[in-house]
């Protein structure tokens, strides 16, 4: 193969994993931005009858999950800060699952690399439901959160109250906007009917 072509997939390998390590600090974006609200629920509603599948082989629909307050996790193995967050969000579901919270991360990983997956739910303790987000998802949750390199920053965070409203969408991670915030978020939204 020739140098440059070699050294341009370096680039884009670099760039793909500063999106992750380099983005901005987590921030709540769903807060005071009705219209980014409004554009999430209208493309996810596009997308929720749609089969996602998990590394085990079966599926699941976001459809599936009416009634319950959900946190969707957007990650991958290659991200950093994915790696702190999981084992949070694992520390939220085991606190709230039996109350009518659905924890799903959904990874940009490709199928091709179950094996890395599986390693990693393993490795952080992922005790939620994981799907492999294709392009529709990803563009239904993410479009319009590119940073500086073009791309999306991961992790993402969305947290849908009973109603199927979108109530929390943080950008990044960050120890401030770990467990104990998450928890009173999906607390307020378990004790809505």
């Amino acid at each position: 193969m020739p140098k440059g072509i070699i050294s341009f997939i370096l680039l884009l390998i670099a760039v793909a994993v500063s999106a992750c390590n380099y983005a901005e600090p987590p921030r709540p974006v769903s807060a005071g931005s009705k219209p980014r609200t409004a554009t999430i629920e209208s493309a996810i509603e596009k997308v929720r009858h749609d089969q996602i599948p998990r590394p085990d082989g079966s599926s699941f629909r976001l459809s599936d999950l009416s009634g319950k307050v959900v946190v969707v996790d957007f990650w991958a193995t290659y991200c950093p800060p994915c790696r702190e967050q999981a084992p949070q969000l694992a520390e939220l579901n085991r606190r709230h699952k039996d109350k009518g919270l659905e924890v799903i991360g959904l990874s940009l990983n490709e199928k091709k690399d179950q094996e890395e997956v599986l390693d990693f739910m393993q490795k952080v303790g992922m005790n939620y439901t994981v799907g492999y987000a294709d392009d529709r998802f990803s563009r239904a949750f993410l479009k319009g959160t590119e940073d500086g390199t073009g791309s999306p920053p991961i992790p993402q965070l969305f947290i849908f109250g009973r109603d199927g409203k979108l109530v929390e969408h943080l950008v990044g991670y960050s120890a401030e906007h770990g467990v104990e915030y998450l928890d009173r978020i999906v607390t307020e939204q378990l004790g809505r009917s």
